[in-house]
């Protein structure tokens, strides 16, 4: 699996109606997108583990967006993660 350097821009929501946004750069492996089970896991794996800022009360949500790859196929993707 080929890999890929991304930019992420990281909207943090929390239910007190904080919005904190953050970017991260990250390698991760191009995800095969005909399988919809491992595309779910990867988001998981390489996507929702850079969300929040360690607020850890209350509920949150974070919407994620790839605003830079090496991967043109991965540029633009959107990710939701949180109630």
């Amino acid at each position: 699996m080929s890999t890929a350097i991304v930019k992420l821009r990281i909207e943090n929501t929390y239910e007190d109606g904080v919005e904190i946004v953050t970017t991260a750069i990250t390698t991760v492996p191009v995800p095969r997108p005909t399988d919809l089970n491992e595309l779910a896991e990867w988001e998981y794996d390489h996507i929702f583990t850079h969300t929040g800022i360690g607020n850890e009360q209350g509920d949150a949500w974070y919407d994620v967006e790839i605003v830079e790859s090496t991967a043109p196929e991965l540029y633009g993707l959107t990710f939701e993660f949180g109630y």
